[in-house]
């Protein structure tokens, strides 16, 4: 059982482990950040979207508070590199996100279909949280599909 905010640290601490072989650093939506380099270079900006239970309770525990909910989520991985790079550096880069939480299943979360999805000239997205202008990189998408149990 867990919190949305349990299941995003467990995310996150999958992402950001050392022996994660994801080699960009990666900004997270909701923190802030510093301004993209005037020099490019790869980046990864990541969305967790809670979509909350969509039902009513998976079991029941004899009242209010101990019941439990199924959420879903949606962890958005966008992956931008400089232009000048190409798409298949992002989409192989992004395959990396996507491969190091397909499958992974916690006491947490459970991950599901992660997809990797080409985007193409940054200009042509505007991924929320990120204020800074895109349009000099190209981009992929890593896209996992996320569930974790609560109490409520």
């Amino acid at each position: 059982m867990s919190t949305s905010r349990e299941a995003l640290a467990a995310i996150r601490a999958r992402l950001e482990a050392d022996d994660s072989g994801i080699t960009i650093p990666l900004r997270w939506h909701g923190e802030p950040s510093d301004l993209l380099p005037d020099d490019p270079a790869p980046f990864g900006f990541v969305i967790f979207n809670n979509e909350g239970s969509g039902g009513g309770p998976i079991e029941f525990g004899g009242g209010r508070g101990q019941n439990r909910y199924r959420n879903n989520a949606t962890v958005e991985a966008y992956v931008f590199v400089p232009a000048q790079s190409g798409l298949p550096l992002a989409l192989d880069l992004a395959e990396a996100v996507a491969s190091r939480l397909r499958s992974f299943r916690d006491d947490m979360v459970s991950c599901f279909s992660a997809d990797v999805i080409p985007i193409g000239a940054g200009s042509s997205i505007a991924p929320p949280g990120l204020d800074s202008d895109v349009s000099n990189f190209v981009a992929a998408l890593a896209e996992v599909r996320v569930t974790f149990d609560q109490i409520g």
